[in-house]
């Protein structure tokens, strides 16, 4: 086995404090063989590094092939978080998954460029009966599983504070040529802002998670690691998380029986509906050209419009409101015959009732720790239009999740998490309800979907900066680790925060753009680009098309609302016309 990630120059970013150390063992206390020879278990006549001539002590030229069939190490002379040679052959490289480092071993604190290791050597073992046992475990760990940079530098930082030493895997590996580095990082980019290791696949191979689980098993013990826990970062992530962490042998899991329901659209119904709680009638949709959608309509006695959703989607990608049958049998082919959002082949779509009402987006923490088991940390309400066929957002705010007026939505979220076997970690539940003027009041909510998993669009940072006392990153460490969590005295929200989506309302390429210097609204507090002059840029109908997004805190409700209307009304873009 080896590992590889693409060889970047890149100056230092690691300090002391970055890198966990490691003590110092007295060799009569090693428990590694004194004998190991460190061998790469591939053949060396299949896989081979560049072939360069060096001299010997004897003057004799000799190739690196011819050096590495008699390489003899002895370990105690070496770091005892040995993972092997670093490759220097970019075929090499681009063939094998790899651990990438700053530096030539993982503990390292003066790395000045990405180092590509090899992972398992080859251990040769005369007296295996009189093996020395294992000294105790040198270095607690977490696995950040496809990690985006705004929370990863979080969720590193509450690593830190707790002595872990932070690996990433990344089951779809970014070369580069992916843009939005923060949000389809690079081995390198991680690096740089402070991760200790990362886990990469072969290039254009599918992440197998058995295969991840024991390279990670074997680096746990070459580098005499423990394992904590897995914390997935995005949606794509949550089908193997739970997986990979009981591979690892932790306890601290969810529900492995209910994985599926926490990713499958149609199962996630299912384990809801089995609850006792409320869903939207729905059908599965298998036909390639959507003939189905007539019998299913008529079956559920379904009144147009209806939804027609891939079953794995993210980010309101791939859902459609059909307000007639042809619309709806021409989504249900397109999602039929098409690829989904998370790049596997779709086997069938979601027909789903249409719920009215608004949309809100409740955020949860899971932990035994914890008095309920799950517990709302914040809310958010959706404010949509309706754009060729998509509700698409304007923007979402924050509200109080302690006020009465959400309490059905409180209790009916904490129910969906426990019915998909939510136990450790955070959750983000969205639903629909109607507003009763009488009772001021929301109710009848009903689930759209649960992801186990961080809020995507930094709700967790927003969080942290509103609710006073309230640390989301540290409360998803402790939670993943099987730590207690710690928690504030409320989660009211001392101040107003709002996330505006900030849409091109043109198909081109864009070459100009006005209002896109959101720091003149006097409540802004972040914003992010996610277009540039010379890209293609559509009419928003989902997340990743929207031209930017703009975070705004303040103390006057009124006034933050009133700055996120003119962060959409006053960006302007122009582009250019294209043929398609």
């Amino acid at each position: 086995f080896l590992f590889q990630t693409p060889p970047h120059k890149t100056p230092a970013t690691m300090t002391d404090t970055d890198v966990p150390s490691s003590r110092t063992r007295d060799d009569s206390q090693h428990y590694r063989n004194r004998s190991v020879s460190e061998a790469v278990l591939v053949p060396q006549a299949i896989i081979s590094d560049d072939v360069v001539p060096t001299a010997s002590a004897n003057g004799t030229a000799r190739t690196s092939n011819e050096q590495n069939c008699d390489v003899s190490v002895d370990l105690a002379e070496h770091h005892e978080a040995l993972i092997g040679a670093a490759f220097h052959n970019q075929n090499n490289i681009d063939k094998q998954p790899t651990l990438a480092t700053l530096g030539e071993t993982p503990f390292a604190d003066d790395g000045d460029e990405v180092v590509n290791h090899r992972v398992i050597a080859t251990e040769v073992v005369k007296e295996p009966r009189n093996f020395i046992a294992a000294e105790n475990v040198l270095q607690n760990a977490i696995v950040l599983l496809d990690p985006r940079i705004p929370d990863c530098i979080h969720l590193i930082e509450a690593g830190k504070k707790r002595g872990l030493m932070v690996m990433a895997v990344i089951p779809k590996p970014n070369d580069g040529s992916k843009a939005l580095i923060e949000f389809y990082p690079t081995a390198q980019a991680l690096l740089e802002v402070g991760m200790h290791q990362v886990y990469e696949p072969p290039y254009g191979s599918k992440f197998d998670v058995v295969e991840c689980a024991a390279n990670l098993k074997t680096i746990e013990a070459q580098q005499n690691l423990r394992f904590l826990g897995v914390i997935p970062c995005r949606e794509a992530a949550v089908d193997f998380s739970d997986i990979l962490g009981a591979l690892l042998g932790l306890s601290n899991v969810n529900d492995l029986g209910l994985a599926g329901a926490r990713r499958d659209k149609g199962l996630m119904k299912l384990a809801v509906a089995n609850a006792g709680l409320r869903v939207a009638k729905y059908a599965r949709l298998t036909h390639g050209q959507g003939k189905d959608i007539v019998d299913a309509v008529e079956e559920l006695e379904l009144q147009y419009p209806v939804v027609v959703k891939t079953p794995r989607g993210m980010g309101t990608s791939d859902v459609f409101i059909c307000k007639d049958e042809k619309e709806a049998m021409e989504s249900s082919a397109h999602i039929v015959r098409g690829v989904g959002p998370d790049g596997r082949k779709t086997q069938y779509a979601l027909l789903e009732e249409f719920i009215g009402g608004e949309e809100f987006a409740l955020n949860l923490v899971a932990s035994p720790t914890t008095p309920r088991g799950v517990q709302v940390t914040d809310i958010w309400m959706y404010h949509k239009l309706n754009t060729d066929g998509t509700m698409v957002n304007t923007f979402q705010e924050m509200v109080d999740p302690q006020s009465r007026t959400y309490t059905e939505l409180v209790r009916y979220a904490e129910g969906v998490c426990r019915a998909v076997g939510i136990k450790y970690g955070m959750a983000h539940v969205e639903i629909k309800a109607e507003f009763d003027e009488k009772r001021n009041k929301w109710i009848n909510p009903v689930m759209i979907e649960v992801g186990a998993r961080l809020a995507g669009g930094r709700k967790a940072i927003m969080a942290e900066n509103t609710i006073i006392g309230w640390h989301p990153f540290d409360a998803m460490v402790d939670a993943h680790c099987g730590f207690p969590v710690r928690m504030p005295p409320s989660f009211s929200p001392a101040r107003k925060c709002v996330q505006a989506f900030v849409p091109s309302d043109k198909n081109g390429i864009l070459v100009g753009i006005k209002g896109d210097d959101f720091n003149r609204l006097s409540n802004y507090h972040d914003s992010v680009m996610l277009k540039k002059i010379g890209d293609k840029v559509v009419r928003a109908r989902d997340i990743m098309s929207f031209a930017a997004y703009c975070w705004l805190i303040g103390d006057d409700p009124d006034a933050v609302l009133q700055d996120a209307r003119l962060a959409r009304e006053e960006f302007i873009v122009e582009v250019e016309s294209t043929d398609e």
